[in-house]
């Protein structure tokens, strides 16, 4: 998944607020403070709420936590991010905070919609197989989710195992040599610990139902 598909690429050089003054104005801190970036806002649904993101296309980045207010993610956007020509009012973001509910640069508009129902599906099933070692031929993990936490991570964690692994799951393969369904449920149980540990802001507390 790539975001050379958008206009909005590359990497401005201006500083941005830390932390503590953040804090003192009430605007999100950014993940990434070593510069400002140039990027676009996205957004997705989680148990019937809409949260947005500032997301720098070239490098594969999110930039922000979940933000769940239209204007307060304009704000961040203000103060925190650019576009290849510079640096744009509030009005301006505003204006792409609310495409952002329409279309995504990422995914298609149906891969941007998560429950939490269905992220404590895919723990319960992979804690299953690790112990049974029986396929369950409807897991899904969604490619969506795996990367942004991946992206808000810094890409720390990249579902390696979880990529190889799914069909195996499913039943639709069987095991390399070496290694068997159990183990790979593990894996992939093992990597979403880690994709959790590595994500930035509040992403894991908005997935928390993913938290092995």
């Amino acid at each position: 998944m790539n975001g050379a598909m958008m206009c909005i690429q590359g990497c401005g050089e201006s500083g941005t607020s830390n932390g503590e003054e953040a804090a003192a104005t009430g605007i999100p801190a950014p993940l990434l403070r070593d510069y400002r970036h140039i990027g676009g806002i996205e957004s997705i649904e989680v148990d019937g709420t809409r949260y947005f993101f500032g997301y720098d296309f070239s490098e594969d980045l999110v930039l922000s936590p979940l933000v769940d207010d239209n204007e307060l993610m304009s704000v961040f956007a203000e103060a925190h991010m650019e576009q290849r020509d510079g640096l744009h009012d509030r009005a301006y973001w505003r204006d792409l905070v609310d495409g952002s509910l329409e279309s995504s640069g990422l995914a298609e508009p149906e891969s941007c919609s998560f429950e939490s129902e269905q992220l404590r599906l895919v723990v319960t099933s992979l804690r299953s197989v690790a112990e049974t070692g029986v396929p369950v031929p409807d897991f899904s993990y969604p490619y969506h989710l795996r990367f942004l936490l991946s992206s808000a991570g810094q890409w720390k964690e990249q579902f390696t195992a979880t990529a190889e692994g799914l069909r195996v799951i499913t039943g639709s393969e069987s095991p390399a040599a070496g290694t068997t369904l159990e183990r790979i449920a593990r894996d992939v149980l093992g990597e979403t610990r880690n994709a959790m540990d590595a994500a930035g802001g509040n992403w894991a507390e908005v997935f928390a139902a993913l938290t092995p």
